[in-house]
């Protein structure tokens, strides 16, 4: 069977369509701020793409029939790096960050919620651009494909394999018979805790505009904040609480939602995953805690608590909030912070890393291995929740971690050649890969990444996207066989 390009072309548009709808309250912010050089920059952008994705969806006949997963690897790479680069113009046109592969760097760093970025000043930025920079931090978190996905069937698409190629995490369970019907369920759901949070941080006191920005940025666990010091000069400790809740609220598995809504609270709270992830964060915060009091760092224990509490959910979930100058506590601190990150959260969510179900089904390898060592003839399956893993999910999911660790030492040999210490290349490409953004050595508590040259930056932006599409719907493409077969 040839490549489906009629497919490929279709929904190419319809996501360039989405991408210039997605400017628009950008554009009013814009317009109420009265930035008149940030409105020429969205109407600069906003025009050409919405005449570019209205023709692609003319000029394709209509379709019928379902993507292969050939189909559905290249569309989603596609669009991933089409909506980075559409969404760097209102960047370069505005003449904030001038220089293309710049703004590339600021647009995939948000729509893949990594919350990097190469602004030195913040507060320099127009309320309308830092308005768009958030906004595609919303977006990408639950995934612009999955959206697509929600309309597709209208099209006469089914979309079944896009969304296998797209959605974070070793599966995609589903809710419902149709694919559809999931996405759509997932966005009203992360619609519905973005409104809860908004409203709760204008209940603390902030202002919408505010409460706007840090809503987008903590429900799709990107972290990105209009302030250059994060939420450091925050004394609001309530504020702090709702933003570091909903980030973990965030990096549960969403299909488990749907539990909740049928009343099936049984089956929610005994997923071997979400047990897992609280397990994490409530002996990583008591480890925390220890520490910085032992340290004498924190005035009492509540105050080590709360620090403990928010910098490691800040990074198990992603998001990369700063909440504390972590660089002056003790390396075992930081040394937990780096595998916190590389972990990331549970899979079907919008947080980065390995995910908790692959770090399990790992550990339970390695119990299998001591036990084949003992028994050698014993037949030892991988279970979860006493369900065998199938051999197939273990192998996948085997090689995700292999290929994790061969592209964090590769990344970070490549980095260091920019002239960058060992430290702060390991945990650049660390936070690339987790989609994270936070850094260690030289990008101590900060994610401006203005310290690498040009072409590092460059080589950053892939691995964010290669991250925030779990590495192999990227990499496939770079073999010679993916498009062999294609042609066939």
């Amino acid at each position: 069977m040839r490549f489906n390009f009629q497919a490929v072309v279709k929904i190419t548009g319809v996501i360039i369509l989405f991408v210039a709808a997605a400017m628009l309250p950008p554009l009013v912010v814009s317009l109420c701020f009265g930035e008149t050089a940030m409105v020429r920059a969205f109407l600069w952008s906003v025009v050409p793409l919405f005449l570019a994705g209205g023709l692609l969806l003319w000029v394709t006949k209509p379709l019928s029939g379902s993507l292969r997963i050939r189909e559905g690897i290249f569309v989603v790479a596609l669009c991933w790096t089409l909506a980075s680069v559409f969404g760097a113009l209102p960047y370069a046109i505005s003449g904030v960050i001038p220089n293309f592969a710049d703004a590339l760097f600021e647009s995939a760093s948000g729509f893949t919620t990594t919350g990097a970025t190469l602004i030195a000043n913040l507060a320099e930025i127009p309320n309308g651009l830092m308005f768009w920079r958030s906004l595609s931090n919303w977006i990408g978190g639950m995934g612009i494909l999955i959206f697509a996905i929600s309309i597709l069937p209208a099209l006469g698409i089914g979309a079944l394999n896009l969304a296998k190629a797209e959605t974070p995490g070793p599966t995609l369970d589903k809710m419902t018979t149709r694919i559809s019907d999931n996405a759509k369920f997932l966005y009203i759901l992360y619609s519905a805790f973005s409104g809860a949070e908004f409203l709760l941080l204008l209940g603390g006191g902030m202002n919408a505009y505010d409460a706007a920005i840090h809503t987008f940025g903590s429900v799709s666990t990107g972290g990105l904040s209009n302030y250059d010091n994060g939420l450091i000069d925050f004394e609001n400790t309530y504020i702090a609480l709702v933003i570091a809740c909903f980030c973990i609220l965030s990096s549960i598995n969403f299909v488990l939602y749907n539990e909740i809504l049928h009343r099936r609270w049984k089956h929610f709270f005994n997923e071997p995953e979400t047990r897992a992830f609280f397990c994490v964060i409530a002996g990583s915060v008591v480890f925390l805690t220890v520490c910085l009091w032992a340290s004498g760092i924190g005035d009492s224990v509540a105050a080590c608590l709360k620090s403990a509490f928010l910098q490691a959910s800040a990074f198990i979930t992603t998001s990369g909030y700063v909440h504390a100058d972590y660089a002056a506590w003790p390396a075992v601190c930081r040394f937990l912070f780096f595998m916190l990150l590389i972990m990331g959260g549970c899979s079907s969510s919008t947080t980065g890393g390995m995910k908790i179900v692959r770090v399990q089904v790992l550990f339970k390898l390695i119990k299998r291995s001591f036990h084949k060592r003992l028994h050698p003839r014993s037949v030892v399956a991988v279970k979860l929740a006493n369900r065998p893993v199938s051999a197939e999910n273990v192998s996948n999911i085997t090689a995700f971690i292999l290929m994790y660790f061969v592209l964090l030492f590769a990344g970070a040999l490549l980095l260091s050649l920019d002239g960058k210490d060992m430290l702060t290349a390991f945990s650049a490409v660390a936070a690339m890969l987790s989609n994270a953004g936070i850094g260690f050595g030289e990008l101590n508590c900060t994610a401006n990444y203005m310290i690498f040259s040009r072409p590092a930056r460059l080589f950053l932006s892939f691995l964010m996207i290669a991250g925030r599409l779990e590495f192999f719907t990227v990499l496939i493409l770079l073999t010679p066989s993916y498009w062999r077969t294609a042609r066939k």
